[in-house]
């Protein structure tokens, strides 16, 4: 049963053959309320504290006097991206350059600095006026980094880069092409990536789900890292921003709010590096279990009203993730637990069965066999 909003709908047909009823432009009001906009004096006080929900409330301004004006005419780019960073100026540099390459001009740049000891200035002044530096005075955190961009951001759509991670030139025109040609139902539009290990093994990951998928996303994340999505500006400001309370999965966590109100789309196209790094959250188990376990109990709470089968679906594939991050954390027991969980809250997944056997005889999952195997699996 989807949560009472007090709207208007419409309903819409996927290709997909997925239906959904949906806000219409008219009841969101786009025009009525526009969201802050703000340059300089960034600092704790530019936002309003995090709910216990983990949903961000972002400020508005004044609505403007001519409404009537196009975003040129009034100076505000079509695209605003997002790049938190912290330390690692040369990667930085890398990821601006890949933007820099993009075949859509009608961006800002918004770089936000974690409070790192790296100067970024100078990298940041080689590519204009439309990159601006926004600085943390303590370390926040990825989340509240992304945040602090969110709310410095002028463009109709929000697109997100880790410093990390880079784009091929088309990303942004291919992504704004599926938004053009559709109406305000779409707030998402995530593409495929390529995933470089620290180990020289690399895989590809192409999208799979669009329209309304929230029960799927209940389910597992089907949306794709931060790198690859494409927000409009307005299901942001609805969705609350990234939950910075969360110590892993703060992305999962916002696609889930934001499919529960707003359909999803894709480019069919690999158009990210992701660059895995030494000290990178992936490798942080004890941080991501805290998260799943989190994320787990916010799930729960969605799942409430569904019906058994959904939730025993739901409940199953995320015992199996907890399970997984246990194992690979060395922590046998804990992971055989949550393994088990997962196979009898639903028998039908295979993965959940051949991954409680891999953990039960202690096989090495890094090792070449298993390595090899996930390029297929994954």
């Amino acid at each position: 049963m989807k949560r009472q909003v007090n709207m208007w709908y419409a309903s819409r047909t996927w290709p997909n053959g997925s239906s959904r009823t949906t806000p219409t432009r008219e009841a969101l009001g786009v025009e009525e309320v526009k969201r802050q906009r703000w340059l300089e004096n960034l600092g704790d006080s530019s936002a309003t504290d995090i709910t216990k929900t983990g949903t961000r409330q972002f400020q508005t301004e004044q609505i403007p006097k001519n409404m009537s004006q196009t975003r040129s005419e009034r100076n505000e780019p079509t695209i605003s991206v997002v790049i938190p960073v912290y330390e690692q100026p040369q990667l930085l540099a890398e990821a601006l350059e890949s933007v820099n390459e993009q075949t859509v001009d009608d961006i800002e740049v918004i770089v936000v600095d974690d409070a790192s000891d790296t100067d970024f200035k100078p990298i940041v002044d080689r590519h204009g006026d439309r990159v601006r530096l926004l600085r943390h005075a303590e370390n926040r955190g990825a989340a509240e980094a992304r945040n602090t961009g969110i709310d410095a951001a002028h463009g109709e759509y929000v697109a997100f880069l880790d410093a990390d991670d880079r784009w091929t030139p088309t990303k942004l025109e291919k992504q704004l092409e599926v938004f053009k040609r559709d109406d305000a139902d779409l707030g998402l539009v995530y593409t495929g990536f390529v995933q470089y290990q620290l180990d020289g093994t690399e895989w590809e990951r192409y999208p799979d789900a669009r329209g309304d998928i929230y029960r799927e996303e209940l389910v597992r994340d089907r949306v794709h890292p931060t790198s690859t999505v494409m927000v409009r500006l307005e299901c942001l400001k609805r969705a609350g921003g990234f939950d910075p309370s969360l110590p892993s999965r703060q992305d999962y966590d916002l696609w889930i709010r934001i499919a529960e109100h707003y359909e999803v789309d894709y480019v069919d196209e690999i158009l990210v590096d992701k660059r895995e790094q030494p000290d990178s959250i992936s490798k942080d188990f004890d941080s991501r279990i805290e998260g799943d376990l989190a994320v787990f109990e916010k799930v729960k709470d969605r799942a409430a009203d569904l019906g058994m089968v959904t939730r025993s679906r739901i409940f199953s594939y995320h015992h199996h993730v907890i399970g997984r991050d246990y194992g690979s954390n060395g922590k046998r027991w804990k992971a055989l637990q949550h393994l088990g969980l997962a196979i009898i809250r639903y028998p039908f997944r295979p993965i959940s069965w051949a991954m409680f056997v891999i953990t039960l005889f202690g096989i090495d999952r890094n090792g070449p066999l298993l390595t090899f195997a996930k390029q297929f699996i994954r």
